[in-house]
């Protein structure tokens, strides 16, 4: 199963190295995001602009119509990259969406469902806040769209800060091994601390006094390259040249807007590490927020007492159906893919207008080979466990 939030070519290359096993994973957490770090954005300066603002990041939230159906994509730009969350009311579920401009100044972003294209859309900017143009989708079928940057009342503004960087593991030798770091980090406008005290802990690992973007992305990226010198000084360099790919460290970083309206936000934290030895990590880390309420959410608030079982059924019926396990099957066993009998229920949640969705990283209930785990249940199909606040929000 591949992971939904993160950009699907590069994490298709990512899926072909091994990771650790599950007893590793909350250590790697709240070590491996101390480790990272963020680059300081840049401008364009050169090149055809269109008629959209000209910055080398934001976040743009768009919504209006493809077609006859509405749809809402959260849009972040880093350089000349685009990425972000599609949301097609037909669907309700979020769709990773990436995607670049070409020489004319066209965008082309491709909405993926487990790295299947859904929507191909192509368009322009024709003036600040209005992108239009072409959709296809998976079957060729034609139909055109306008979305425009609108933020109704209970919407979050974001300022996106990117940081890229590297330490060679020795300078004065040509392809030397180095330590990188990528990350993308996105902090809201306005005095919501509760996200950003989240925000904060999540990058660093820790409860931390800072409050400025900059020294947040700035302080892990030292951090990491910290722990890199540290290696140096206890290795020899003639070490290096007999298995120098174990010092190509990388710690990669970012964040996905899933859900954004009626005060409710749904946040994926992405990481991919690696730090020596035969294998890497990723993971995403999910965080639900009702700032009516200025709280976390955790499942207890969303469902109703008792609502364990439904919600179980309802997701072993969509593991079924994903991997085309039949009716009845174990599974787990030579026909299923668990470890276990039964799908263990995780607080590892989103939350969308129309639905919930629930993600069981590398390990955590299948082996390797399945991959990250993503079950989306409409709120339809569960709504006698829902809480009456939480059905049917806006969208």
């Amino acid at each position: 199963m591949q992971h939904l939030f993160r950009d699907p070519m590069k994490f298709t290359c990512m899926q072909s190295i091994k990771k650790y096993h599950s007893h590793l994973y909350c250590f790697l957490i709240s070590i491996g995001l101390i480790i990272t770090g963020c680059h300081s954005n840049h401008k364009k300066t050169s090149g055809q602009q269109p008629p959209e603002k000209v910055v080398s990041s934001y976040y743009k939230y768009l919504q209006g119509t493809v077609g006859t159906h509405k749809v809402i994509i959260q849009l972040i730009k880093y350089q000349h990259r685009y990425e972000g969350v599609f949301i097609n009311d037909s669907i309700g579920k979020p769709l990773e969406i990436t995607g670049e401009k070409d020489s004319s100044g066209r965008l082309t972003l491709i909405s993926y469902d487990h790295y299947n294209p859904v929507d191909t859309l192509t368009g322009a900017f024709p003036q600040p806040g209005v992108f239009q143009g072409d959709c296809y989708d998976s079957a060729g079928n034609h139909t055109t769209f306008t979305l425009q940057e609108i933020y109704p009342p209970g919407t979050y503004q974001w300022k996106v800060y990117t940081l890229s960087d590297s330490l060679a593991y020795d300078a004065s030798r040509q392809n030397s091994p180095q330590a990188r770091v990528q990350m993308i980090l996105l902090w809201p406008k306005g005095n919501e601390n509760l996200m950003k005290d989240t925000i904060i802990k999540y990058y660093c690992g820790r409860d931390t006094a800072l409050v400025n973007p900059a020294q947040v992305i700035r302080s892990p990226a030292n951090s990491f390259f910290a722990e890199y010198k540290n290696l140096k000084r206890n290795l020899k360099n003639s070490t290096v040249g007999e298995i120098a790919a174990i010092f190509n460290w990388e710690s990669d970083v970012d964040m996905k807007i899933l859900w954004n309206a009626d005060s409710i936000v749904s946040i994926a934290f992405q990481s991919y590490q690696y730090t020596g030895g035969a294998h890497g990590l990723s993971n995403t880390l999910l965080s639900v927020f009702d700032l009516k309420e200025n709280r976390s959410l955790t499942p207890s608030d969303i469902f109703k007492q008792g609502y364990e079982q439904e919600l179980r059924q309802a997701l072993e019926q969509e593991l079924r159906e994903q991997y085309d396990i039949p009716d009845g099957a174990p599974l787990n066993g030579d026909h299923g893919i668990l470890f276990d009998k039964q799908l263990a229920l995780t607080k590892n949640f989103y939350l969308t207008g129309k639905g919930i969705g629930f993600i069981y990283n590398l390990y955590e209930v299948a082996p390797y080979a399945v991959g990250q785990i993503n079950l989306y249940i409409p709120f339809s199909k569960i709504a006698n466990v829902i809480q009456p606040a939480y059905l049917n929000m806006e969208d």
